[in-house]
């Protein structure tokens, strides 16, 4: 086993994988999938006894050359696109690391941004994802964009998720009812 922080290169399962996870999402993914690979990550902890990953600080790391439909009306990367792109970058984070008896895959309950400097179409964007914590059922990680170039930041984002009790909402089970006022 590599010591803790040492990065080990991509493989091409690994790009494929990041794009299978965008290109589920119907209104975007076709958009970003085709632009974006995997770089490196550490290697991935062993299964532990309850069956889960010990993932507290884990990194993964993907790359994309920012394109035209993805700006702002300034000419930068629009702050839709980068919270997307925390979105689904960190969401196939937590999924590298799922066993057959651990994961928590299920909807975004916060994704908090802060905004730094533009990217114009053609910069090429380093995506670091970190996984701060992911237990049972809530997991978050933090996801920095940075100008693969020059390091400039451009974005920062905390992502958080919980797995429902009782299924995935949006696949064909029903939302919780609202509440009678």
């Amino acid at each position: 086993m590599s010591a803790p922080g040492r990065m080990i290169p991509a493989t091409e399962e690994d790009t494929l994988f990041l794009r299978k996870i965008m290109n589920r999402m119907p209104f975007a993914g076709g958009i970003f999938a085709p632009h974006f690979r995997a770089v490196e990550a550490e290697e991935i902890p062993a299964v532990n006894a309850k069956g889960g990953r010990d993932t507290d600080g884990w990194t993964a790391v993907y790359e994309a050359i920012v394109q035209p439909d993805w700006i702002n009306g300034g000419g930068g990367l629009h702050g839709a696109a980068a919270a997307w792109i925390v979105d689904m970058t960190t969401g196939t984070t937590f999924r590298r690391l799922f066993t057959n008896d651990w994961n928590i895959a299920g909807p975004s309950i916060n994704i908090d941004m802060t905004y730094y400097h533009p990217a114009p179409p053609g910069t090429r964007i380093r995506v670091e994802c970190t996984i701060d914590r992911m237990g049972g059922l809530l997991a978050t990680a933090r996801c920095l964009i940075i100008n693969a170039e020059n390091g400039k930041r451009i974005a920062s984002g905390m992502h958080t998720t919980i797995k429902p009790s009782k299924g995935g909402w949006g696949r064909g089970d029903k939302a919780p009812a609202q509440a009678k006022l």
